[in-house]
């Protein structure tokens, strides 16, 4: 038996027992500091609690205001006219302009395509030389003889085509060389290509019947239109005359305002977030987001306890949620109330800010 053997048999039987009452202890004291810093702060006193136990709140008393409340409506860039190419007169295409074709941008009287002259040309000379021969005549004779070569000059302008206004082209389908004309002498095939002007765009937005009444009269009403990263000054043109069938809905026709290039103008099926202007509403409140609750109550300090209003929200703007004035106590409680419901003492904070 060893020396070590020994000594642990000479060891009392206590002797164990304390060992292991030493770990308990040492453990129980690990356990009560990592449980202590929660102790500590669960019995501080928060920001938020008064010194008599009722929770401070933050209030605002708004003033009264008037307020040009507006409509945020979602739609699309709808194209409510287009223009079909077509050639008076017939002949064969010589030149065609690069522009014109789908895609393309078209300038107020740009050439768009043109027509063989030549045959137009002789037809010029030969009124013309017609008028030199009536002049002799009798002035009805003359008179017509005019008349005729005014034709002729119409009929040789209307070799190149243009539009009077900028545009933009949907199709094109026409080729040099190709026998172009009217309708009666080339058939169906008489179509050359579809444009459209800048006043051929508008927004259609649907909007509720609640919402419409709002806006009454609509018409005339200013708007702005947000197409992606674009944003246009807009009016309001017409209402639809029924609701759509499915979704109860009207309809509101917005024309883009302004001297707008059509090459800045969003494309049909574009899209877009339309904000229409309302009238101005008097004796308004505009409430900050942090004061409005489920619906649209807000709280209230009453005889230094909470109360509820629901004033009925009318709209938004830039700078909050507008309601119609009402009897705001000792102020409305901005930001979360732990514990909130009728009638629970609180403190106002002493920073209570006007708005």
């Amino acid at each position: 038996m060893s020396q070590e053997s020994e000594d642990r048999s000479d060891r009392p039987r206590w002797y164990g027992f304390a060992q292991l009452a030493g770990v308990l202890v040492l453990i129980a004291l690990a356990l009560y500091f990592a449980r202590a810093p929660d102790y500590v702060e669960r019995q501080s006193v928060t920001d938020s609690q008064a010194a008599g136990g009722k929770p401070v709140v933050n209030v605002i008393q708004p003033a009264p205001a008037a307020e040009a409340l507006s409509l945020r409506l979602t739609g699309a860039v709808r194209l409510e006219r287009r223009a079909s190419v077509v050639s008076e007169v017939t002949g064969r295409v010589v030149w065609i302009s690069p522009n014109f074709s789908n895609g393309g941008s078209i300038a107020a009287n740009e050439d768009v395509l043109r027509i063989d002259p030549t045959e137009f040309r002789l037809r010029v000379e030969a009124a013309e030389a017609a008028v030199a021969q009536a002049r002799g005549k009798s002035p009805a004779a003359l008179a017509g003889a005019n008349a005729a070569l005014k034709l002729a000059q119409l009929s040789l302008e209307r070799t190149s085509i243009s539009f009077p206004y900028d545009s933009r082209v949907l199709n094109a389908d026409v080729e040099v060389g190709e026998l172009v004309g009217p309708p009666d002498d080339v058939g169906r095939d008489a179509s050359l290509g579809v444009v459209y002007r800048a006043g051929a765009l508008q927004a259609e937005v649907p909007i509720e019947l609640a919402d419409l009444e709002r806006l009454s009269p609509a018409i005339g009403r200013s708007a702005r239109l947000h197409v992606g990263p674009d944003t246009f000054e807009a009016v309001v043109v017409r209402v639809s005359w029924m609701v759509a069938p499915r979704t109860r809905l009207a309809t509101l026709f917005l024309r883009f305002s302004g001297e707008v290039p059509v090459s800045s103008l969003p494309l049909p099926g574009s899209f877009v977030v339309a904000e229409v202007m309302g009238p101005m509403q008097k004796n308004v409140f505009v409430l900050p987001e942090s004061a409005l609750r489920e619906g649209d109550s807000v709280w209230v300090v009453e005889d230094g306890a909470l109360g509820v209003r629901e004033p009925g929200v009318l709209g938004r703007v830039e700078a909050g949620w507008v309601t119609n004035a009402f009897d705001t106590a000792q102020g409305i409680v901005v930001g979360a109330v732990p514990g909130a419901r009728p009638g629970v003492a609180v403190a106002v904070a002493d920073n209570t800010p006007s708005t």
